[in-house]
């Protein structure tokens, strides 16, 4: 049972699992997600995701729950719970996807900060991460009630023209700024990670991942200078530093402190260690200068 398969990392996750060999069965909100599951090879089911009956017997009919869905952070637990204990000693894995965004280290000048966490390493959360971190927990202890809970942690995740924000919000913002932007320095930086690189930590995640286990997905990390100066040769225009104010009025002052004014490092010692996984894609400035994002963004007149 797949949850978010409609989105860009669900529909990635998607065709990864297809590929493996697994049947899917997505939720779908209604008749126009039911048929981007079908297009993707699932078979639908019409719900809501807060339908807590609903969200229990689809667990427990199934063999096991791939959770990708994009809920607000402090829902997560009360749609997670209902499942668990339908699941309760079944040995069937659940797969809840979160996001380093927990690992979040306020960086407002856009200055550069050393500090990097492997999976288990102690992280003081800041307090509006904090709920994630505590959802995190729920899933990772229901190992001990008999269910494989796993939870995948992705850093920034980008390729095929896409990603979680942070490439095409750059893109997006420059007929409007007049440049590709970062915040003051442009040093601090999210880790990254392609996306049908992290579709695959799921797949080896149902196989043979560790119950309580956490992964993250790591292939490199870049500043936001420089992907910044990369969205710029493509677009014909200048990269320019600009103040946290700009930055807020540019991408909004609730989701551009997290994206753009922290550091958010991340190692992925375990999920390397449990699943032998590594990264085929690294290279994410060549994708911006030569790949999906010039043929998604790049003027057609250039």
């Amino acid at each position: 049972m797949l949850f978010g398969a409609n989105g860009f990392l669900g529909s990635h996750v998607a065709q990864a699992l297809r590929a493996a060999g697994h049947e899917l069965t997505a939720l779908a909100r209604n008749e126009k997600s039911a048929a981007g599951i079908r297009q993707l090879g699932a078979r639908p089911i019409e719900g809501q995701i807060d339908d807590a009956e609903l969200m229990a017997r689809l667990a427990q009919e199934h063999d096991g729950v791939v959770f990708a869905a994009r809920v607000d952070f402090a829902r997560e637990a009360e749609i997670l719970e209902p499942m668990i204990r339908a699941m309760r000693d079944s040995g069937k894995p659940l797969i809840m996807t979160s996001g380093t965004s927990c690992l979040s280290i306020d960086t407002p000048l856009g200055e550069w900060n050393q500090e990097s966490f492997a999976e288990d390493d102690p992280f003081d959360s800041k307090l509006w991460t904090r709920v994630r971190m505590e959802s995190e927990q729920l899933v990772r202890g229901s190992a001990k009630v008999g269910v494989r809970g796993i939870v995948v942690r992705p850093p920034m995740i980008w390729g095929n023209g896409g990603g979680n924000g942070q490439i095409p919000w750059i893109f997006d913002a420059v007929p409007r700024a007049g440049a590709a932007c970062y915040l003051g320095y442009g040093l601090n930086l999210y880790t990254n990670v392609h996306v049908e690189d992290l579709a695959q930590i799921f797949v080896l995640a149902l196989q043979k991942g560790r119950p309580g286990a956490l992964y993250h997905a790591v292939a490199g990390e870049v500043c936001w200078r420089t992907i910044s100066e990369a969205v710029a040769a493509v677009m014909g225009c200048e990269a320019r530093s600009i103040s946290y104010d700009e930055m807020c009025d540019l991408w909004g002052k609730l989701d551009a402190p997290y994206r753009f004014a922290v550091s958010s490092r991340c190692r992925a010692i375990a999920t390397r260690r449990d699943l032998d996984w590594a990264p085929r894609h690294i290279d994410l400035i060549d994708d911006i200068l030569n790949g999906s994002y010039r043929e998604r963004f790049q003027p057609r007149n250039a």
